[in-house]
């Protein structure tokens, strides 16, 4: 059961992490859409460099969810399997 508990608790932390980085991306984005509408407006080195650093934030927040996402999914995965045997009647028992 404490390996049940560990897993849901993990889970509830990386969906905590996951919003987090979804609320970013937008925010990234939305950033990244201003300074291309000012770049339409004017060439500018400033807004140039900023866009840039905001593509790269943005692949690296993409990245971070990627790796989130197969640690959410490894951890349902362990605990569907716990929930498995718990349910299985046979679990445990000798033949």
């Amino acid at each position: 059961m404490a390996e049940r508990y560990a897993i849901v608790a993990k889970l509830t932390e990386l969906n905590s992490a996951q919003l987090s980085r979804e609320g970013r991306r937008a925010g990234v984005e939305f950033e990244m859409e201003h300074c291309r509408q000012l770049l339409e407006a004017g060439p500018s080195s400033e807004h140039a460099a900023r866009l840039a650093d905001l593509e790269r934030e943005h692949r690296d927040v993409l990245e971070q969810t990627k790796r989130i996402e197969a640690e959410r999914e490894a951890l349902i995965e362990q605990l569907e399997d716990i929930v498995n045997r718990l349910n299985d009647p046979q679990e445990g028992r000798s033949p």
